[in-house]
């Protein structure tokens, strides 16, 4: 398998910043989305104290916080598979920026939802293959960890 990975993928730290800069992305992306929901709620249900826009922005962010933080560290534990819940995540901001468009009536309503970009270069970046290097990586290291480091210092001394 180590191996396997030096052959299909392109070992660089350009693969690492292309793994973190997805995770900002959606981090980023899901917090604007999780605030403008509560404003869009608050719009739709009349005005919240500021406990309770406080309390709900809050929880919507540890909500969001846990989808987030919990697959992108099975990521790095190895397993590539639980990439498929940040495109899903990705798609859940997509549609609730698309809702919000449609509900929320403040005046910088464009400067808000101008945060669209966070989750579309999150989705961007999930595609490319420095991405799909970075994926491979983890997953290689976690299966023979021994073995793929034996490859990579002898790739790196070569």
């Amino acid at each position: 398998m180590p191996d396997n990975f030096f052959e299909k993928h392109e070992f660089s730290m350009g693969m690492f910043a292309a793994g973190i800069a997805v995770i900002m992305f959606i981090m980023f992306g899901g917090g604007m989305a999780s605030l403008l929901v509560v404003l869009s709620m608050q719009q739709l249900l009349g005005e919240f104290t500021s406990k309770e826009l406080v309390s709900y922005v809050g929880i919507l962010e540890l909500i969001m916080n846990f989808c987030i933080v919990v697959p992108n560290v099975l990521i790095l534990r190895g397993k590539p598979r639980a990439a498929k819940v940040n495109q899903i995540n990705i798609y859940f901001q997509l549609i609730c920026y698309s809702l919000l468009s449609l509900t929320f009536e403040h005046q910088y309503k464009w400067v808000f939802l101008s945060f669209v970009i966070f989750p579309l270069l999150a989705n961007w970046l999930m595609v490319s293959a420095k991405y799909q290097a970075f994926l491979a990586y983890h997953e290689a290291l976690r299966k023979d960890p021994i073995g793929f480091r034996r490859s990579l210092a002898k790739k790196m001394f070569e």
